[in-house]
């Protein structure tokens, strides 16, 4: 509750008249290459920063009490380059700076997934552990998604709280659906190989297969009724 609370107040906090810049990977790779110098930040946690990384990057955890803090201590008059693993915490950290005076603020729109996806260079730190939670390999993908029964596949990150927000809605439905529906956490930072292959760009990323097509996909936050309605389609299930 505490940590919804800040996030909030992260949020709440940020001017609807207040400017920063959105970037794709190449525009995003042009500008930190060029020769105006600047900030370059990660806001991921710590753990996701030393598997994979942006060369030059700082890193300052967008969940720690004295983010804010720490991110005005940043040059005003220089240019800030902003990136997470999606793009959610880097948008709200750009909103934030932006509010704040800051007018060069450039925000990886889609994030590192995005970056890696389209075969930037990421540096690793020696001895970094990588998240290895609901991992999947694109063989065992292959033969989850060509059975006969419906599979609805939610794709996430364990740093991504849009994720972490719908986790219980999965929950439910996993229960609501058993028998008919198959459903699948699969953590996209532990499974880089199948998330590229697959040309995932962002999570939260929900997609239903059967007989290895793919029925209904949907990327971003998706409310409960809503997804309902896509499984009631291929379960089999009657009206609530």
């Amino acid at each position: 509750m505490i940590m919804i609370s800040y996030l909030v107040s992260l949020i709440q906090g940020n001017n609807p008249g207040t400017t920063y810049s959105n970037l794709d990977s190449g525009e995003f790779r042009e500008l930190i290459n060029n020769k105006t110098k600047g900030s370059l930040l990660d806001v991921r946690t710590r753990p996701e920063f030393a598997v994979g990384h942006i060369d030059g990057a700082g890193q300052l955890n967008f969940y720690s009490f004295d983010f804010r803090k720490k991110l005005l201590l940043l040059p005003r008059d220089k240019p800030v380059y902003l990136y997470c693993n999606t793009g959610y915490r880097s948008r709200i950290a750009a909103r934030f700076l932006s509010k704040n005076g800051y007018s060069k603020v450039y925000n990886l729109e889609k994030g590192i997934m995005d970056w890696e996806l389209h075969d930037m260079p990421v540096i690793a730190e020696a001895g970094a552990k990588p998240d290895t939670r609901d991992k999947m390999e694109a063989d065992e993908f292959n033969a989850l998604v060509s059975g006969d029964q419906p599979v609805l596949i939610d794709f996430y990150a364990p740093w991504c709280a849009p994720c972490r927000t719908m986790m219980p809605m999965i929950e439910k439905l996993t229960k609501d659906y058993d028998g008919m529906v198959r459903i699948v956490k699969i953590n996209a930072d532990a499974s880089k190989t199948l998330v590229k292959k697959l040309q995932i760009g962002g999570v939260p990323y929900f997609v239903i297969y059967q007989k290895g097509e793919i029925l209904y996909k949907h990327q971003g936050v998706i409310d409960e009724q809503a997804i309902r309605r896509e499984l009631k389609k291929y379960s089999g299930a009657g009206s609530e």
